[in-house]
């Protein structure tokens, strides 16, 4: 991990001892050319030798973060652009740093002033606690639940969406259920959230976390109790080397009915992003939410927003070969269900989701006419679904879904014992799973789609010839748009829907590069 200071004095000479894994370098301000000089000569000379015939080898350097401990005007620090990502740059409370420029680095980096800490080794354990290259998140499921036999209310499981609880749960707090499978500690801090409802009555809920001493079956700490104000918004879990594990089990009293979902737990950056640096979140009232990242890129049009797939592990896809493009780019992501819930929900969900994606053309100065929404497989249903409300330049897909409904429907016959969080998503998003929902959810996506007649947005569209998730998809997009008379571009791929994934992903970063090429100028190899 390198973080670099800028300022006027090196604080090295006052911090303790550092982590091993931790490199400190420092520049002041007017020094920063030849520093950065004097670091690509230090790192080429740690590189093997090319061979004859070879070109030289280049260096790329980079830092987790640089640290700003005095005043200094934006224009000093532009040579430093290359060298960290969006969000990497932060500065002390107070020192009143301003943009000078609309491109400049303040904004393209989004600077950020840290919280005021009691000591310099309280700030440097903080970025080290927080700065680490990876992300992770998974659950605590439903279906791995054991209910308190003393309960001696009604239990309903809805699929794998949510357990309701409906009954008397005792005067004071009592154990509900336990989930099975403990929770891991890390070196890193966790953060924690819980998804219930309170559905009808008078009733408190608490979640209980017994930490057990590492290497040990039965020694355990005091419990942690996490009552709903501390459940309000992500817990954050600080790390203890004590802990081998925790114990997770939801308490509940009064009476009424209660209906939980998973618990999500993640790497947590303790404010500095969700996931990643920077990263977002969104949560509705019923506590489902989506994630998002904007990395303001070189901020010239267009912005790229990609929509996750079908991903089991909590976090964001897609950072490479988006950054690859060289544009601003947006990530988004849903964190429900098994891997995702197909973007649709709650009515305050979806806009909050259009309005993220308005917020950053905003902090572009960009209009909807320069941005491109995309997605594979389960992503192309949030790039098709949203388009209609942003009327974007250009929407890339591969592998598209626009019937969800005759996705769930086709587990019984077409995909037997495959994909089964299908039903699990048309329970959760019209609260039923019979015809009636099936057709639901299946014109949920025409009429939003249908709103527009898309006179300027063009359509890539990539798909499965034998498609075995959403057959027609493909066919039926192409149909409605060509009535509309909108600009498509399509190929198909022999094979079901899983079965030429890498032919998919080649053609869909090639017509990306084609709209950036001819709408706006951008250059590719």
């Amino acid at each position: 991990m390198k973080i670099l200071q800028i300022g006027q004095l090196n604080w090295l000479e006052e911090l303790g001892t550092l982590p091993e894994d931790l490199e400190w370098l420092f520049s002041r301000p007017e020094a920063i050319d030849s520093f950065l000089e004097e670091e690509t000569k230090r790192a080429l000379a740690q590189l093997p030798p090319s061979k004859e015939g070879e070109e030289p080898l280049k260096i790329r350097l980079h830092f987790d973060a640089i640290l700003v401990t005095d005043s200094v005007k934006e224009s000093a620090l532009t040579q430093l652009m290359p060298t960290i990502e969006a969000y990497g740059l932060f500065c002390l409370p107070d020192l009143g740093l301003a943009s000078e420029e609309p491109q400049g680095i303040f904004r393209r980096k989004v600077l950020r002033e840290l919280p005021p800490f009691s000591s310099k080794d309280e700030l440097v354990h903080f970025l080290h606690l927080t700065l680490f290259s990876s992300q992770y998140g998974a659950k605590l499921k439903i279906p791995e639940i054991d209910v308190n036999p003393l309960f001696r209310g009604k239990v309903t499981y809805e699929g794998h969406v949510s357990a309701s609880f409906e009954g008397s749960f005792g005067e004071e707090f009592e154990p509900l259920f336990t989930f099975r499978y403990n929770l891991s500690s890390f070196p890193i801090a966790l953060e924690l959230w819980l998804e219930y409802i309170k559905v009808a009555g008078e009733t408190k809920i608490c979640l209980e976390l017994v930490p057990m001493y590492r290497g040990s079956l039965y020694d355990m700490k005091a419990p942690l109790l996490l009552r709903e104000e501390n459940l309000s918004s992500p817990y954050i879990l600080e790390p203890d080397e004590e802990v081998g594990f925790y114990a997770v089990t939801v308490y509940a009293k009064g009476e009424g009915k209660l209906s939980f979902g998973p618990l999500h737990w993640r790497y947590s950056r303790m404010g500095l992003g969700r996931f990643v640096l920077g990263g977002e979140r969104y949560s509705d009232a019923k506590r489902q939410e989506f994630i998002y990242y904007f990395n303001p890129g070189d901020m010239k049009p267009p912005l790229n927003v990609y929509f996750s797939g079908f991903r089991s592990a909590e976090g964001f896809e897609g950072f490479g070969i988006m950054k690859s493009l060289k544009a601003p780019f947006m990530l988004i992501g849903d964190p429900r269900l098994e891997g995702g819930s197909f973007y649709g929900g709650t009515k305050p969900l979806e806009e909050a989701l259009v309005r993220v994606i308005q917020e950053s053309l905003a902090y572009l100065g960009f209009s909807s006419s320069d941005l491109i929404l995309s997605g594979l497989s389960m992503g192309t249903f949030g790039a098709l679904y949203y388009a209609s409300q942003l009327e974007p330049y250009g929407v890339v897909v591969g592998k598209p879904f626009t019937n969800l409904g005759d996705t769930a429907a086709g587990m019984k016959l077409k995909r037997p014992d495959e994909f089964e969080t299908s039903a699990d998503v048309l329970l959760n998003l019209t609260g039923g799973v019979e015809v009636d929902a099936i057709e639901q959810l299946n014109h949920t996506f025409w009429d939003q789609f249908s709103q527009s007649s898309f006179p300027h947005t063009r359509f890539a569209i990539a798909y499965m010839e034998n498609d075995d998730y959403d057959g027609q998809a493909a066919q039926r997009l192409i149909a409605h748009l060509s009535s509309k008379g909108a600009h498509i571009y399509t190929k198909g791929y022999e094979g079901r829907h899983n079965d030429n994934s890498r032919a998919i992903n080649k053609w869909f970063m090639r017509q990306y590069k084609d709209l950036l090429e001819e709408g706006y100028g951008r250059k590719y190899s």
